[in-house]
């Protein structure tokens, strides 16, 4: 099974569980997650009827529908109780929110979960730390000249996180790989190019990007 590196990452920092993937799309992840022998069980979860069916024939065409079950439903509503690890990767962080506080009494017996936003991640680190999470693995990669944070949540009775652990991550900021220092560099430049060639910006938009590259600057 050929995994893209954001997917085979997220396999990586799967724990052995029995694993719900919401928005599966065609079962990839899960497919390669048994196959590699990390979960024995797992649940692929699509809402839409036309991925859904390409779903059940990913699965039995790779001959795993008696080990990872389809479901046809929106989100956590249909969410089996023996589920202890949720996916929620390729969707905006928004999305993501509003999936799990729709069916918070879903999380009861939930001891992951994995996160692959692709907007407002500072929102997604923050809400679900506030669901009784707190950030455990951390991982930025770089594929198709696109950023991607790779978050694990793990249940936790109390976290504390300062906004700057929100906005870049607790991990990663202190990790300081080089493809993070490599995302926040590239911004700097961008800021710099912006204040170099646009002298005709607002005055207030300029020293909100000053202010962002200082930020940029202690961080990396």
């Amino acid at each position: 099974m050929n995994l893209s590196l954001r997917l085979s990452t997220i396999l990586e920092m799967t724990p052995p569980s029995v694993v719900g993937d919401v928005g599966s799309d065609h079962g990839k992840l899960m497919i390669a997650l048994f196959l590699n022998g990390k979960i024995k069980k797992g649940y692929a979860i699509e809402n839409k009827q036309g991925p859904y069916n390409r779903l059940v024939e990913e699965l039995k065409k790779n001959e795993v529908i008696n080990y990872i079950e389809p479901i046809f439903g929106d989100g956590l509503e249909k969410l089996p109780t023996d589920v202890e690890t949720i996916i929620l990767a390729g969707m905006g962080g928004t999305t993501i929110v509003d999936i799990l506080k729709k069916d918070v009494s879903k999380l009861a017996n939930i001891k992951t979960i994995i996160v692959d936003a692709h907007s407002e991640i500072p929102l997604v680190r923050m809400e679900i730390t506030r669901l009784g999470f707190s950030i455990n693995k951390e991982r930025i990669i770089k594929e198709d000249n696109i950023y991607y944070e790779i978050i694990r949540f793990t249940r936790s009775a109390l976290a504390f996180y300062s906004k700057f652990d929100y906005e870049f991550g607790p991990i990663l900021r202190n990790e300081k790989s080089a493809t993070f220092k490599e995302k926040y560099i590239s911004r700097i430049h961008s800021i710099d190019e912006l204040l170099e060639h646009n002298n005709k910006l607002p005055l207030f938009r300029q020293r909100e990007l000053l202010n962002e590259k200082q930020k940029l600057e202690k961080v990396i």
